[in-house]
């Protein structure tokens, strides 16, 4: 993912940045350098930005609590309250 965000920020900004230069009157060596060097800037905070989301994302994944695991029974606090009723009434019983 952060691949994808970086080359489509970087394919960006070589097309304005050709447009931009072009609409200016620029010559075509100016724009395609400008072109160039806007694409390798902009491609790594494109990847940079990538990264960040894709660990934003993919954070809760890593995590060793339970609710954290993505499984609905484990992150419905219905359920877990059902299972604290049952709990309860089975210490009583036991006791």
């Amino acid at each position: 993912m952060p691949g994808l965000i970086g080359g489509l920020a970087g394919l960006t900004a070589l097309v304005v940045a050709i447009g931009a230069g072009l609409l200016a009157d620029n010559t075509a060596t100016t724009v395609l350098l400008r072109g160039v060097v806007a694409m390798g800037v902009f491609w790594i905070v494109g990847y940079g930005a990538g990264w960040t989301v894709n660990r934003a994302v993919h954070a809760d994944s890593r995590s060793d609590h339970a609710e954290d695991s993505g499984e609905l029974r484990k992150t419905d606090d219905s359920f877990q309250i059902e299972d604290s009723v049952a709990e309860a009434q089975e210490d009583r019983e036991a006791a």
